[in-house]
């Protein structure tokens, strides 16, 4: 088995492993730092509570495997919480932040002062300054109540446009795939994702 989802004790880790049978992988689970380096690729994947996942990755190392795994430039693929732990920080609330993976700089802050109801749990359209993005116009099923808070102008990101408010929809950079959405939920599209990220 050549790809590997972090379990960190919440999750949709079985959802994400359907989803990869159907373009014909099957995937394993990583529960300890010895586990990992039986992999070429890992998953963080999503849903969950942020500081559960941090503990527990603590607690087995498994932080301090993953960024050895990034600074190796082995891909990793982020889903949503997953997409939000690889950033530098978490806030849980206004004066608490939780520390989190710093593989992209950025932190994690609640969607607040909106006139639409949350969590976003819809279908949206994924837009880019990128002509050539693969993403762009493309749809994917999003479920999230926090957002990614990175530099707008960065080159690799795409965003959705949410009753006027853009919210930051994926990142894609060297190793790292990181999607707020998710693949393994999103039909056609999210398959041609995972399945693009089997082949690298």
């Amino acid at each position: 088995m050549k790809i590997g989802i972090i379990d960190y004790g919440c999750g949709n880790t079985s959802n994400i492993i359907k989803a990869f049978n159907k373009v014909g992988i099957n995937c394993g689970l990583i529960k300890n730092k010895k586990d990992i380096m039986n992999f070429e690729k890992i998953i963080l994947p999503g849903m969950g509570s942020a500081p559960h996942a941090m503990r527990v990755l603590k607690q087995n190392k498994l932080d301090l495997y993953i960024k050895k795994f990034n600074e190796n430039l082995n891909p990793i693929l982020g889903i949503c919480l997953g997409f939000q732990l690889a950033l530098n920080t978490y806030e849980i609330h206004k004066t608490n932040k939780l520390r989190c993976l710093s593989l992209i700089k950025g932190s994690v802050k609640k969607i607040e002062n909106v006139k639409f109801p949350l969590p976003i749990i819809n279908w949206n359209k994924v837009e880019s300054k990128n002509k050539e993005d693969n993403l762009k116009n493309k749809f994917f099923y999003f479920s999230h109540g926090y957002y990614c808070d990175l530099n707008p102008k960065d080159k690799n990101i795409t965003f959705i446009n949410v009753y006027g408010k853009k919210i930051i929809s994926s990142y894609e950079n060297k190793n790292l795939y990181f999607y707020q959405f998710h693949p393994e939920l999103s039909g056609k599209n999210g398959l041609n994702l995972l399945k693009k990220f089997k082949e690298l």
